[in-house]
């Protein structure tokens, strides 16, 4: 009898199989059955990814932390729902501190109540585009069940009041909430959900920095968030475009209290309040807000670095003010945009064109087709017109007027070259015999002469590409 061959495996730790389309389902799971040490896997995108490769990630990888699913157009979240279930049945947790499941289909409660269970390690979690995705499922994440004991499980819980949760009841009724270390949440155009998916979060992430809610338009109403942002002391980033509703009084929540003299806001004996790391903020479409709150915000939150507020009714007051506090703290890549905004005027765009510049441009291979305006490149000509977009210790302004800025540092551009041009092929025009170009009595047409004197094969009566075209960045001859 011939002995059993054994099977072998990987000692990988990271996969990383984004873009790879031409991977097949049954080349995929090979791989991930024989992985089991996996940590990270990335499979963004991959139409391979199928329910049951959710099923092998439960059965052969237990030590996961990071998955990365989104766009996976094979699967939904029976998939998910398998993976949380089948931890529960081991009695164990999943390990997942990172979660991506953007675009998931037929997201519903069951699924959401699992994972809530399952996955208590959870840090970062993307459910944007998650269509399905309902208040009462956001709820049975973080939900306790009658006669569910996870004390033992060292997860902790909170009892929270009907009142808490924005429900209007005449018995006094708690509610027993599962306190996650959720510090990076993404519901972006969920479109089922409204401010009460906030309200039932609210008592559940008090460690939230990053919270994206963009694209829900006036369902998201301020009650909700303001009750989630009071018990997220350290929240960093937001993101409420199209929150039609937003006014004043989110504003007012998020801006933090004046300290006394000689207190600081980090202080051991004071709370820590909403707003003291708030970096950045959009609030696009926001037409209930006015200038007082913005200021007040800009004022009030120390490390605020960044300010969408397209389409609102911003005005210039508060331009200058952002560019003034950013200068004063020396913040850097600070930006404000301001685009669709009637109370900003092209008078203090000019005014303030010394502090600030139009992009937020940098230095690589990878940006040389969009032209940053850089004064370590010595363009004089252009800088007399636009600002540097490579120094970050100026302000980036993001207007209808400022970026005109852009456009007019290349039609200088577009003229130097083309005068350029002109000049080359006149001096042509005037060379001797032994030049490389020859009109060959041809209407004046140059040929294009290799440097070795003959005609490349390729060459015909056009002339050559300029050497500006070429020069987009180093290049190993």
């Amino acid at each position: 009898m011939a002995p059993q061959e054994s099977v072998s495996y990987t000692q990988l730790k990271s996969i990383n199989l984004q873009g790879c389309a031409g991977l097949t389902t049954r080349s995929l799971h090979h791989l991930l059955i024989r992985s089991r040490s996996l940590e990270t896997l990335n499979l963004r995108g991959l139409s391979a990814v199928t329910n049951t490769t959710c099923e092998i990630l439960a059965t052969y990888c237990p030590s996961l932390t990071s998955l990365n699913l989104n766009r996976c157009v094979n699967m939904d979240a029976q998939g998910i729902q398998f993976m949380a279930t089948a931890a529960i049945a081991r009695g164990e947790h999943l390990q997942l501190k990172e979660l991506r499941l953007s675009g998931l289909k037929h997201t519903r409660d069951p699924m959401m109540g699992a994972l809530g269970k399952a996955a208590p390690y959870l840090e970062i979690l993307d459910l944007s585009y998650a269509r399905r995705l309902h208040n009462s499922s956001v709820e049975a994440f973080v939900a306790c069940d009658d006669g569910e004991d996870v004390d033992h499980l060292g997860v902790p819980t909170i009892m929270v009041s009907a009142r808490d949760l924005g429900r209007e009841v005449t018995d006094v009724c708690y509610y027993r909430r599962r306190v996650t270390r959720l510090r990076h949440l993404n519901l972006s155009f969920c479109i089922l959900l409204t401010d009460t998916a906030c309200t039932n979060l609210a008592y559940s992430v008090p460690r939230l920095e990053y919270f994206e809610m963009a694209g829900i338009g006036a369902d998201l109403k301020e009650a909700g968030l303001i009750k989630l942002f009071d018990q997220t002391p350290f929240i960093k980033r937001i993101d409420l475009e199209d929150a039609l509703d937003v006014g004043d009084s989110l504003l007012a929540a998020l801006t933090p209290a004046p300290q006394p003299v000689g207190v600081s806001s980090s202080s051991d004996s004071q709370p820590p309040q909403t707003g003291h790391a708030l970096q950045h903020l959009n609030i696009s479409c926001a037409l209930n807000v006015r200038d007082q709150s913005m200021l007040a915000l800009i004022r009030g939150c120390p490390k605020l670095t960044g300010l969408e507020a397209d389409g609102t009714t911003m005005g210039s007051n508060v331009l200058r003010e952002f560019v003034r506090l950013s200068k004063e703290r020396k913040a850097l890549n600070a930006k404000i945009v301001g685009v669709d905004c009637r109370g900003v005027s092209e008078n203090v765009v000019k005014e303030l064109s010394g502090s600030t510049r139009p992009r937020q441009g940098w230095r690589s291979y990878a940006s040389r087709r969009l032209y940053y305006l850089d004064s370590r490149d010595g363009n004089e000509e252009d800088l007399k017109i636009g600002q540097d977009e490579c120094d970050e210790n100026r302000v980036v302004l993001k207007t209808f007027y400022s970026w005109q800025t852009v456009d007019a540092v290349k039609a200088n551009r577009e003229k130097r070259k083309k005068a350029s041009g002109n000049a080359s092929g006149r001096r042509a025009g005037n060379g001797s015999n032994g030049s490389d170009y020859d009109d060959g009595g041809r209407g004046g047409r140059t040929r294009w002469w290799s440097p070795g004197g003959s005609r490349s094969a390729g060459s015909g009566r056009t002339s050559p590409l300029s050497l500006s075209e070429f020069n987009e960045g180093c290049r190993a001859m």
